[in-house]
């Protein structure tokens, strides 16, 4: 059971560290390095998950065995925290890939509405200066 509070420690660590490159590739606007992290971080989640369940499995079969360790009971209530602190930061990700998704959004409609206009404006002039009207200065 120790081992198993140990592994699962090690990939929490692991999937904050990810979450922290997750963090600045989202803030960086680099898309292909976020596709990267999300990628390691799945396999480390799925890791995760398996020991959780390995664990919750060894507590049901432990019965009246001798408890785990002091040092192990406070690293497995530092990895609830550690899950706490994730899903928290997990939350905030996700929040600020939406609000840089509409940002962009929001500038690709502003790029287009001032190319409508330019290009409004280009066949205006162009229409000015071939339609006839001009003033004679010859004189």
């Amino acid at each position: 059971m120790e081992a198993t509070i140990d592994r699962r420690f090690a990939l929490l660590e692991l999937l904050l560290e990810l979450t922290v490159q997750q963090e600045a590739a989202i803030s960086e606007g680099h898309m292909n390095e976020l596709m990267r992290v999300l990628s390691q971080k799945q396999r480390a989640v799925e890791q995760l998950v398996q020991a959780s369940e390995q664990l919750k499995n060894e507590r049901t079969e432990r019965g009246d065995s001798p408890p785990v360790s002091d040092e192990h009971r406070q690293r497995n209530a530092k990895c609830d925290e550690m899950h706490r602190e994730l899903m928290a930061r997990e939350q905030a990700s996700e929040k600020m890939l939406s609000d840089n998704r509409d940002d962009v959004a929001s500038q690709l409609q502003q790029n287009d509405g001032a190319k409508r206009a330019a290009k409004g404006y280009d066949q205006t002039n162009r229409g000015a200066s071939s339609g006839g009207s001009t003033l004679d200065l010859s004189q």
